[in-house]
């Protein structure tokens, strides 16, 4: 099932911007360098970086190294990921599909 979630922030910059739209999925398991979309403890959903993977936990991280996030403070569950980002648009006819990380 594909699901689609408005990117609110900046913290993601300059990979996605406020405004723009992702598109993801629960059936593709998040990999490392991969965007994800996450649930918070406090019922939010966030978009952040897969920085690393250790059994069921997953360490997040924001692409704009000027901002500082506390949900990246600490991993969160597997489970607390309900998409891997599959592609991004700001509009209809602008879809994106590659997500490597800013140098």
């Amino acid at each position: 099932m594909l699901r689609i979630f408005k990117v609110s922030g900046n913290s993601m910059h300059p990979t996605l911007h406020s405004g723009d739209w992702v598109v993801t999925s629960r059936h593709r398991a998040p990999r490392e360098s991969d965007l994800v979309v996450a649930l918070t403890r406090s019922n939010h959903h966030i978009i952040k970086r897969v920085a690393s993977i250790t059994g069921s936990s997953i360490k997040l991280i924001g692409d704009n190294t000027r901002l500082s996030s506390s949900h990246c403070e600490k991993p969160v569950r597997k489970s607390s990921c309900v998409g891997t980002v599959l592609a991004s648009f700001r509009s209809p006819m602008s879809f994106r599909f590659d997500f490597s990380a800013p140098s």
